[in-house]
């Protein structure tokens, strides 16, 4: 069995207030997309673990920001998903002023996975947090997640399409049950965060 890219991965704190965001320790890699789009499934994989973050059928689970300490040397943030309107404007609100909180004030954040359901055409609110991201000069790289779910000829057109978007940036297929992509991905990551 191949040995995996990061060996050691825990939970470390869920922060739900601004002013509690993680002082600045490790190098930190954060996860951001819409409710459902698969974060938890990717922070899992790539980590080797099931149950690490947890995984919903239910969007808006994740209402704080979790952190998980990896190889006792890295920080893996995983913010709550956004697009979801069950929840009321003022709960919305709150969730957006810590995801900006975060985004815009943390000093160790290396790079910011965005997450995007690649059997979708690219979402407004997609575009947006990509904008908002560009504007504030953070580096990300896409996700295409659940690329299982479609066919290969339906994949590269979403890749292809999702690079025309976003030629800066990194742009990666991604599916819990290729571990070729599962490896991928997190290399690409660790390099980030070495």
């Amino acid at each position: 069995m191949a040995t995996p890219v990061f060996q050691d991965a825990e939970f470390y704190i869920t922060v739900t207030k601004p002013e509690d965001i993680v002082k600045p320790v490790y190098p930190e890699i954060a996860f951001i997309g819409r409710s459902n789009v698969g974060k938890s499934s990717l922070i899992n994989t790539v980590l080797s673990r099931k149950n690490l973050a947890r995984i919903s059928s239910t969007p808006g689970k994740t209402r704080g920001i979790n952190y998980y300490l990896v190889d006792r040397k890295y920080f893996f943030v995983d913010l709550p998903g956004y697009g979801f309107a069950k929840f009321s404007k003022t709960e919305r609100l709150k969730w957006q002023n810590l995801i900006e909180s975060y985004l815009t004030q943390s000093k160790n954040l290396r790079i910011i996975c965005l997450l995007i359901d690649s059997r979708h055409d690219l979402m407004e609110i997609d575009l947006q947090m990509a904008r908002w991201l560009q504007y504030h000069e953070r580096p990300f790289f896409i996700a295409l997640t659940k690329t299982d779910k479609i066919s290969k000829n339906d994949l590269n057109k979403a890749i292809k399409k999702y690079k025309e978007y976003f030629p800066d940036h990194h742009v990666f297929p991604f599916s819990i049950k290729d571990k070729k992509l599962i490896k991928s991905t997190a290399l690409f990551i660790k390099k980030f965060l070495s």
